[in-house]
């Protein structure tokens, strides 16, 4: 299939001259005479590159560069000015615009030919890369899940097994024990799936669509007998006790109670799996227009070079420590934070403790 390319010029001697190059070259080429029916076309055609004239009547280049990336399907198709206009300033705001180059009139067919084929190498770069990465995570992913489902499935299956197959065997206390065994792993296996379609959700998220309100909107009073109710719930899932401590201050934060819920119940989860008897620490307070939630463990230390690390499908260290979920916890809490103009922080300390610091807009309890 050849390279379709879109030409948005208004002088016409300058139009055909360059699409007729460009098809002498091999390329499949598409013209149109003004800003609008070029982001007309561009739409519809979805070209492989874009050259545009900076100066035209009605839409000028940089309005339809504004259109051209704000339409989700053209925020990666290369674009190009074609001007006259060498002034740095105005290479500068195309360049904030989303321009990925400049050639500057009078050209000939020669350096319109090398600027093609330099962009269209530098996109067939960036999308080998792409795919590179989208094949790691698809590994990632594949690894990942084949071992979360195994564990919880074989629980389930082997501990149900054995109660059809021997149910007469087995004394009260054994039973009960067996089916609170399948219970868990029923209870791992939902939250880990719960997490695979809420994170599917959030990584296509957009501003038009109407789940977008449900995860930037609302308003949430913090108590502290929120906090330990649900470090209660995550010891009961984990079956494991903790000493723990919570001080926080109660306030209102600018985000819905069941998103304040997740990050909340994602960090203390992570905070209990990798605690050493020392337990957690959970505090809360205002600074400001902001509130600080940290929560905190020492036992297994989270590397400084891991908080960039952060996405989903990821685990850190999993060769050196058994772990459970597809590590999109943090994944999860990161983007919720950010889509309600918060933060997210981990701090590693030389003490041992690691501490995972959110920041959101809040206030004081009327």
């Amino acid at each position: 299939m050849s390279t379709q390319i879109l030409i948005i010029e208004d002088e016409e001697q300058i139009r055909e001259n360059v699409a007729e190059w460009l098809r002498l070259n091999g390329f499949e080429v598409e013209t149109a005479p003004d800003g609008k029916q070029g982001v007309t076309q561009a739409i519809l055609e979805r070209p492989d590159l874009i050259l545009c004239d900076v100066l035209m009547p009605h839409m000028d280049g940089y309005q339809v560069l504004e259109t051209i990336r704000s339409n989700r399907s053209l925020t990666t198709v290369p674009f190009m000015f074609l001007t006259a206009k060498t002034d740095l300033k105005d290479v500068r705001r195309g360049m904030s615009l989303g321009a990925d180059d400049y050639l500057t009139k009078p050209f000939t067919g020669e350096s319109l030919l090398l600027a093609v084929e330099n962009r269209l190498q530098r996109e067939a770069l960036r999308k080998a890369s792409l795919q590179a990465q989208l094949a790691e995570q698809h590994l990632k992913m594949a690894q990942t899940a084949g071992h979360e489902y195994n564990t919880t499935l074989n629980g389930i299956i082997g501990m149900s097994t054995l109660l059809a197959n021997h149910l007469d065997e087995f004394d009260d206390e054994d039973t009960v024990s067996m089916l609170e065994t399948i219970r868990v792993c029923g209870l791992r296996l939902k939250r880990s799936l719960d997490n695979v379609h809420r994170m599917g959700v959030l990584l296509h998220l957009d501003p038009s669509q109407k789940s977008y309100a449900f995860f930037t909107s609302g308003t949430t009073t913090l108590r502290p007998e929120r906090v330990k109710e649900q470090i209660r719930l995550v010891e009961n899932r984990q079956e494991q006790q903790v000493s723990w401590r919570v001080d926080v201050e109660e306030a209102t934060l600018q985000i819905s109670e069941e998103n304040l819920t997740l990050i909340v119940d994602e960090l203390i989860d992570n905070a209990i799996k990798f605690s050493d008897q020392t337990g957690i620490v959970v505090t809360g307070y205002l600074e400001g227009e902001e509130y600080r939630l940290t929560v905190g463990n020492k036992g297994r230390t989270f590397k400084p070079e891991h908080v960039a690390q952060i996405a989903p499908y990821t685990q850190f260290d999993r060769q050196e420590f058994e772990q459970q979920g597809f590590g999109l916890g943090l994944a999860i809490v990161k983007k919720l934070v950010e889509l309600n103009h918060g933060s997210l922080s981990i701090g590693c300390y030389p003490d041992g403790w690691t501490k995972a610091m959110v920041w959101l807009p809040g206030q004081s309890v009327n």
